[in-house]
């Protein structure tokens, strides 16, 4: 019988274990509040391995122009990615619950770990809502340099403090970035993206 997984209480996605273990033996993975770690660990694992960071979060045709390389396209599974994600994440949880069950199991981890980026990919979304057009296509460091965009970020940042690395990774990526257009490699991406959300305001 195949591992499986299924959403838990509280934002929480549920690891089953094998039927050769204990066939009713399930733990909740939580990534919020005292977890936070978790997410920690995550984060290192996207920045140690950048090759397969920038696959596993299809890289931008812009992204690669601008910094003078070929688009990186991924041959591998994004579950190989998530597998070697959810290894680098609860192989040494502080859970040991949770430890055991990776290590009788370690498939069933790969649900929690692609939802996990579902939810931050979400959230990140929800943050640059907030930006407005003021914050269109500019990256941390310039929206740190304008005080009154410096102070909302620091506000915000209390409910997703990893939304520079995030930022970082995905504000030139409209796959992840939904506050850019689409617009194609020889526009002014950030003009693209203000022009844009002068016409969605005009529209409505």
């Amino acid at each position: 019988m195949s591992s499986s997984n299924q959403r838990g209480r509280g934002g929480g996605v549920q690891a089953s274990a094998p039927a050769s273990t204990d066939p009713g033996k399930k733990c909740t993975i939580h990534w919020e509040g005292v977890r936070g770690a978790r997410t920690e660990r995550l984060l290192a694992w996207c920045k140690e391995n950048e090759d397969a960071r920038i696959k596993l979060f299809s890289d931008s045709a812009k992204d690669a122009k601008e910094q003078g390389r070929k688009k990186k396209q991924s041959g591998t599974s994004r579950d190989i990615f998530y597998s070697q994600v959810a290894q680098a994440v609860f192989s040494n949880d502080e859970d040991l619950e949770v430890q055991q069950l990776f290590k009788e199991d370690p498939k069933a981890f790969i649900k929690p770990v692609s939802t996990h980026f579902g939810t931050l990919k979400r959230k990140y979304n929800e943050f640059n809502k907030e930006l407005k057009q003021s914050g269109a296509g500019k990256t941390y460091v310039e929206l740190q340099e304008d005080p009154k965009m410096k102070s909302l970020i620091d506000t915000k940042l209390k409910k997703i403090p990893w939304w520079p690395e995030l930022h970082g990774w995905w504000w030139m990526n409209p796959a992840f970035n939904h506050a850019f257009s689409t617009a194609d490699a020889g526009q002014d991406f950030a003009s693209a993206a203000l022009e844009h959300f002068n016409v969605s305001k005009q529209s409505q």
